[in-house]
């Protein structure tokens, strides 16, 4: 079974996020230019996730997209799992840019090296065209402060062709 960009996308998202909310201070000098965007479309299946950049053509047809729980709770296990289509392969030099917000305040803006995260699941690139399943666990901390966050993922290939844009909203409840 291959391990799916969709499912690296969101583990890498939950790792940015997480690592990054406890390495304050945040970072406010920034440019004001943000990965955020409409129109979206909701993922099949029962998570937060939605397809955005609806107008771009994309590599990867994601048909589910299962979390356990959701939504996702701190200081819990998140399961992963799911199936796409993707039209092409996955080649060294595919990257994920990584935006998280709390609430308006930007915690992270990221370039994450997919095929890295790909090998860290020992799924070495390239990703072979075709229909892909996947599952995977990641493990949340339970130091996430209570808020609204909004996570926006961009996945392109080596020569900068949309893989696939993702996006979700979870809001994290005080204990």
């Amino acid at each position: 079974m291959k391990f799916a960009i969709a499912s690296t996308i969101l583990a890498a998202a939950a790792a940015v996020s997480a690592v990054s909310i406890q390495q304050l201070p945040l970072p406010f000098d920034e440019p004001a230019v943000s990965l955020l965007a409409a129109p979206t479309r909701p993922v099949p299946g029962q998570s937060p996730v939605a397809i955005c950049d609806l107008d771009a053509s994309q590599v990867l047809d994601i048909k589910y997209l299962n979390i356990d729980p959701n939504p996702p709770l701190k200081g819990a296990e998140l399961y992963i799992e799911g199936e796409g289509y993707l039209a092409e392969q996955i080649n060294e030099g595919s990257f994920v840019e990584v935006e998280v917000r709390y609430g308006f305040i930007r915690l992270v803006k990221e370039t994450i090296d997919l095929c890295e995260q790909l090998e860290n699941a020992d799924r070495p690139c390239p990703l072979e065209q075709g229909t892909i399943k996947f599952s995977k666990t990641v493990e949340l901390p339970n130091e996430i402060p209570p808020g609204k966050y909004n996570v926006v993922a961009r996945a392109y290939k080596e020569d900068y062709q949309l893989i696939t844009c993702l996006t979700a909203s979870v809001e994290f409840a005080r204990n």
